[in-house]
């Protein structure tokens, strides 16, 4: 299946798993941190050449995405947007909590 899929041989997904420290290419879980599954095999879908490795959640999350680097940096700084403010409001209730 990899080969008809992505061809590579198992030895070539073993070795790629050994380059990444048997670690998901993108948040570096381990197969035990995704609960015991093999990691995907992430390729470009323009042409076809393999990236690496990743584990579910990473490969749908880039699927998603669809490969855009910059929707994948537009999400990031929504997220730190939503994040700071999420901290900001929490130091406000616990100031006004306290007084």
């Amino acid at each position: 299946m990899l080969r008809k899929n992505y061809g590579i041989t198992h030895e070539e997904y073993d070795r790629m798993l050994d380059e990444q420290d048997g670690r998901c290419g993108g948040c570096g879980k381990t197969t035990d941190e995704n609960d015991g599954r093999l990691f995907a095999v992430d390729h470009d879908h323009a042409t076809g050449s393999v990236r690496g490795l990743l584990c579910s959640p990473c490969n749908l999350a880039l699927g998603n995405a669809r490969d855009s680097a910059t929707t994948l940096r537009s999400l990031i700084a929504y997220l730190e947007r939503h994040l700071q403010s999420a901290s900001a409001a929490l130091r406000i209730g616990a100031q006004n909590h306290d007084h």
